[in-house]
């Protein structure tokens, strides 16, 4: 096995319990519906994880995150982060039901955004800085401008507590998302 194949691996490793984490919350959550009060913005940055995922994977697959060509050890951590995020990204999506008591999902959402939001921003800083590292300096690009309008999309909502706002964000992150999938193309 090559670096290539032991970083590739050490990050599926790591995005994959990200995303048992996130799927067995939101199992969790149906099984015990009876005792869940649910809303609509949890679902919807969920489903944001998992394009988030996706593409994630989708861009190691391309090479673009440069996790498979490290020069050196640090290299290799910096690029570890932005997985290590992803993970920590998809255990907060959802919150931790006790089957007993139940959960709203409304309130959970609201007391947990600031962690939730504040690690969706790290992760496009730290993906933006990768990809500088990886190519060499920060070039305006249409992909650069997803990522600040990413960012200025979700940093309000580390502290705006408006449910409209958080549903205009949702649905512009999702917008963007989907559309910078569709530029992720095989070359």
């Amino acid at each position: 096995m090559d670096i290539r194949e032991h970083s590739v691996t050490l990050v599926s490793v790591v995005i994959g319990l990200g995303l048992t984490e996130l799927l067995g919350n939101l199992n969790r959550l149906i099984r015990a519906r009876g005792k869940v009060r649910w809303h609509g913005l949890p679902v919807a940055w969920t489903l944001y994880v998992l394009l988030l995922v996706v593409t994630f994977w989708w861009g190691v697959y391309l090479g673009v995150l440069g996790i498979t060509t490290p020069q050196n050890a640090f290299e290799f951590l910096l690029n570890l982060c932005s997985p290590l995020i992803v993970y920590l990204i998809c255990s907060a999506a959802l919150p931790d039901i006790d089957v007993e008591r139940g959960v709203d999902l409304r309130a959970a959402y609201f007391s947990g955004a600031r962690y939730f939001f504040g690690l969706t921003v790290v992760y496009i800083l730290v993906t933006m800085v990768q990809v500088a590292v990886q190519s060499g300096g920060l070039e305006w690009s249409q992909l650069m401008a997803i990522r600040v309008g990413l960012v200025a999309a979700v940093l309000p909502l580390v502290w705006v507590r408006s449910e409209r706002y958080h549903w205009c964000a949702a649905i512009l992150v999702l917008a963007l998302t989907a559309y910078r999938m569709t530029l992720q193309v095989l070359r």
